[in-house]
C-alpha cells in the first residue's frame, strides 16, 4: 500500500509539471491567436480602404461630378494612407507579410496618379461640353479617361491581390494556432484526468488508513458520544436483558439516573401490560435489526416513568458487537406529541365531516380540494363533481364582476370576507348563502389555501319576507281602525268637552293619548325594520345643520310650554353644511329633544348646542332630570328600553325612539353617544360629518335621483 501511495504521488507531480508547460504553451498560442485575429481585422479594413480609392474614378465616368469625386478621392487617399501606415507598424517583425504590404506603396502611387489623371480628363471634357466645343474633342477626352480607368482597374486588382494574399497568410496562421490549441487542450484534459484519478487513489488510500486507525482508537468513545447527543433515548442492553448504559435523553424520559438502573432489566421501563409483549418479541426476534411495535391486546405501546406515569413510545432494537461482546441498542422515542397531533387531526376530520355548515377548501389558485357532506347537501353536487373545479361553477349570475372584485380585494387585504351571496344548486335553483371566507397562510405569510364556510339562508330569507308581509298587514289592519278611533275621540274631545263630566273627559283624553302612542309605536317599529333591512329611502341633499336644529327647537317649544320647561339653544357653527335627509334627521333630533323635555321638571331648562370646532359637527341635547341609572346605561339604545328614568307622571314613550335615532345617525355616517350623572344631568351627543363644499356630489345607489354632497370620512 505504501508503494502504491508513493507511485501515485510521483505520477501526480510529473503530470502537474507537464500540465504547467502545456498551460504556458496554451497561453502563448492564445495571445498569438488574438494578435493574428486583430491583424486580420485590420487587413479587412485596409482592403476596404483600397476599394474606396478605386470608386471616384469609376463614379466620375458616370456622372462627371468632378469636384465632388476629387474631394472624395482625397478623403479616401487620406484614410488609406493612415491605415497603411498603421499596418506597417503592426507588421514589424513579420517579414513575409511586411513585404506584401510594402509592395502596395508603388501600386498606391500609380493608382493615385491614374485617378487624378481621370479626374483631370473628366474636368476637361466637362469644360469642352459647356463651351460648345466640337464633339470629337469631347469624345477624345472621354476615350482617354476610359483608357486610364482600364489601367487603373488593373493596378487596383494587383494591389487588392496583395492584400488578400496577406490576409490568407494570416488566416492560415490563425487556423494553425487554433488546431494547436485544441490539441494542447486535449492533452491537458487527459493529464488532468490522470492526475485526478491518481489523486482519488491517493485520497482513498489515506481514508482507508484513517478509518482503520479511527475504528481501532475510539469506537467506544464514538458510541458514547452518539448516545449522549441524540434526542431519542438510547439504552444498551446485554443478552440477558440487563441495562448496561443509558444516555441523557433516556434519563430525562424515564426519570432515572443511569447508575440507578445499571444491571436491572429493561422491561422495568415499560408499562406492566407491555412487559410481557416486549419479552415475547425479544425472544422471537432474530437478525441484526428488530423493530418493536409493542402493540398487542394487553399493550398500547407505553413506557413507564419512575413516578409511575405512562407515556406512548416507539421502540427500535438493533444488535451490535463491541469488542467481541454482543449488545442490543434500544432506541426509545417519546411519541406523545405525535399521538396528540393524530387525535387533533381525527377531531378536526370529525368536525369537518359532521359540521352542519357547508365547508369548502381550495388551494391558493382557487381549485376545490375538499368539501364536507353538509356542503354537498347544500349544493346537491357530489364530491367527484366538485373536486378539482373552481367555485365559480356555483355562481348564479346575480352578483356582477364588481361584487367579486370587492370580495377578493377584502380577502387579499385582510385575509377575511363574509357576506350574503347567491349561488346555484346542481338542479339550477338559485338560493342565498351567508358565506365566510378565510385565507390560510404558511409560516412565511404566503397564502396556501382558502376555507369557505357556507350557511343556506333560504329559510331565513323566507322568514324575513313573511315578517315584512306580517308587519305591513298588521300596520294596515291596525292603523285603519286606530285612525277612525283617533278621529272619533278627537271630535268627542273637541265638541263635547263642556258637556262631559270631568271623569269622562279624563277617560276621553286618556284614550286619545293612548291611541296616539299606539300609532307612534307602529310607525317606530316599521321604521326600525325598514332601516335594518336597508329598505328605508334616504334622500340626501345639502343641508344647513344649524337651520335644521333651529327648526326642531321651534317645533318643540309648544311641547316644552305644556311641560313648563324652557329651551336654551346655543348655535356656534359658522360652517355647518352637511349632506343628509332633512326629515330623518329632524325625526332623530326631535326624539332626543322630546325625551329631554319629558324627563325635565317644571322650571328646568333643556340646553341644545351646535359646535363646529372639531372635524365633525356636534349637536348636544342636555336635560337636568333624574339621569340614567348606571345599571341601565348599557341598554339605552336597545329597543323597548325606558332607560330606567322616572316619568314624573307623564306618558311613557314607545321605547324605540333612541334606537331609531341611532340607526338614522349611523346611516348618515355619524355616531351617537351619551353621558349621564344620575340625579344631575344627561347629555346626548350626535356627531355628523361635514360635506365637502364644491364637490359635484353623488347619486344614491337606489337611483332615487336625490342629490348628496360628498361626505368626509369620519374619524375613529
Amino acid at each position: 500500500m505504501k508503494v502504491l501511495y508513493a507511485a501515485a504521488w510521483i505520477l501526480i507531480i510529473g503530470f502537474l509539471v507537464w500540465s504547467g508547460n502545456l498551460l504556458l504553451q496554451i497561453q502563448s498560442a492564445g495571445s498569438r491567436t488574438a494578435q493574428l485575429h486583430e491583424l486580420s481585422l485590420h487587413l479587412d479594413s485596409l482592403a476596404q480602404a483600397w476599394r474606396d480609392l478605386n470608386r471616384p474614378g469609376n463614379d466620375v465616368l458616370e456622372n462627371y461630378e468632378v469636384s465632388k469625386h476629387r474631394t472624395a478621392f482625397d478623403r479616401y487617399l487620406q484614410q488609406f494612407t493612415s491605415l497603411y501606415g498603421g499596418m506597417q507598424q503592426r507588421l514589424q517583425g513579420e517579414s513575409g507579410l511586411s513585404q506584401r504590404i510594402h509592395a502596395l506603396q508603388p501600386l498606391q502611387e500609380k493608382l493615385s496618379g491614374l485617378a487624378r489623371e481621370i479626374l483631370d480628363l473628366a474636368g476637361e471634357r466637362e469644360r469642352l461640353r459647356l463651351d460648345g466645343a466640337d464633339s470629337r474633342r469631347v469624345q477624345e477626352k472621354e476615350t482617354a479617361a476610359a483608357a486610364s480607368m482600364a489601367r487603373m482597374d488593373q493596378v487596383f486588382q494587383d494591389g487588392l491581390q496583395q492584400i488578400l494574399e496577406a490576409s490568407s497568410v494570416v488566416v492560415r496562421q490563425e487556423r494553425g494556432l487554433e488546431d494547436l490549441q485544441r490539441q494542447n487542450f486535449r492533452r491537458l484534459y487527459i493529464m488532468l484526468l490522470v492526475t485526478l484519478l491518481a489523486s482519488a487513489l491517493s485520497l482513498e488510500l489515506i481514508r482507508r488508513v484513517m478509518r482503520q486507525r479511527e475504528a481501532l482508537r475510539d469506537a467506544a468513545t464514538r458510541i458514547n458520544t452518539i448516545m449522549d447527543n441524540v434526542v431519542d433515548g438510547i439504552v444498551t442492553v446485554d443478552p440477558n436483558g440487563a441495562i448496561q448504559s443509558m444516555n441523557q435523553s433516556a434519563e430525562l424520559m424515564f426519570g432515572y439516573r443511569e447508575a440507578e438502573v445499571n444491571g436491572m432489566e429493561f422491561s422495568m421501563l415499560l408499562e406492566r401490560g407491555c412487559r410481557r409483549t416486549y419479552l415475547q418479541q425479544a425472544r422471537a426476534g432474530s437478525g441484526d435489526h428488530v423493530m418493536q411495535s409493542l402493540l398487542s391486546e394487553d399493550c398500547d405501546g407505553l413506557g413507564q416513568r419512575r413516578n409511575g406515569s405512562t407515556f406512548p413510545i416507539e421502540l427500535d432494537i438493533s444488535h451490535v458487537t463491541v469488542n467481541g461482546r454482543q449488545l442490543s441498542i434500544h432506541i426509545v422515542r417519546d411519541v406523545s406529541e405525535r399521538r396528540q397531533a393524530d387525535q387533533r387531526q381525527k377531531l378536526a376530520t370529525s368536525v369537518f365531516e359532521n359540521a352542519s355548515e357547508g365547508i369548502m377548501v381550495t388551494d391558493a389558485e382557487g381549485v376545490i380540494q375538499s368539501v364536507n357532506p353538509a356542503y354537498l347537501a347544500i349544493t346537491q353536487y357530489t364530491a367527484d363533481e366538485l373536486l378539482g373545479q373552481n367555485p365559480r361553477i356555483l355562481q348564479s349570475g346575480r352578483q356582477d364582476a364588481g361584487f367579486y372584485r370587492d370580495m377578493w380585494s377584502a380577502i387579499g387585504g385582510g385575509g377575511h370576507w363574509q357576506g350574503e351571496i347567491w349561488n346555484r344548486r346542481k338542479d339550477g335553483e338559485i338560493f342565498p348563502q351567508w358565506m365566510t371566507i378565510n385565507a390560510i397562510k404558511d409560516a412565511r405569510g404566503r397564502i396556501t389555501n382558502y376555507v369557505g364556510v357556507a350557511v343556506d339562508i333560504s329559510e331565513l330569507k323566507a322568514s324575513q319576507r313573511m315578517k315584512e308581509e306580517f308587519l305591513t298587514t298588521i300596520s294596515h289592519e291596525l292603523r285603519t281602525p286606530l285612525t277612525s278611533v283617533l278621529g272619533s275621540l278627537g271630535m268627542l274631545r273637541d265638541s263635547m268637552t263642556e258637556r262631559l263630566p270631568e271623569q269622562a273627559r279624563k277617560l276621553v283624553e286618556l284614550a286619545h293619548g293612548n291611541s296616539q302612542r299606539l300609532v307612534r309605536l307602529i310607525s317606530d317599529i316599521l321604521d326600525i325594520e325598514k332601516i335594518e333591512a336597508g329598505k328605508m329611502t334616504f334622500n340626501f341633499e345639502p343641508l344647513d345643520l344649524a337651520a335644521l336644529v333651529n327648526s326642531v327647537v321651534e317645533d318643540c317649544k309648544v311641547l316644552a310650554g305644556q311641560a313648563e320647561v324652557n329651551i336654551a339653544s346655543r348655535l356656534l357653527a359658522g360652517d355647518s353644511l352637511i349632506s343628509g335627509d332633512a326629515d330623518r334627521l329632524m325625526q332623530a333630533l326631535t326624539n332626543l329633544l322630546a325625551n329631554a323635555i319629558r324627563f325635565s321638571s317644571p322650571g328646568q331648562t333643556v340646553e341644545v348646542e351646535l359646535d363646529d370646532s372639531g372635524e365633525m359637527l356636534q349637536v348636544t341635547v342636555t336635560d337636568h332630570g333624574p339621569g340614567i341609572p348606571e345599571e341601565f346605561q348599557r341598554h339605552v339604545f336597545k329597543r323597548f328600553t325606558q332607560a330606567g328614568r322616572h316619568d314624573r307622571g307623564r306618558k311613557a314613550g314607545t321605547g324605540l325612539g333612541l334606537s331609531i335615532a341611532r340607526l338614522i345617525v349611523l346611516q348618515h355616517g355619524g355616531r351617537i353617544d351619551f353621558r349621564s350623572i344620575p340625579g344631575e344631568a344627561t347629555t346626548f351627543i350626535i356627531e355628523l360629518p361635514r360635506a365637502v363644499q364644491g364637490s359635484p356630489g353623488r347619486q344614491p345607489e337606489d337611483g332615487d335621483g336625490s342629490f348628496a354632497l360628498q361626505i368626509r370620512p369620519r374619524h375613529s
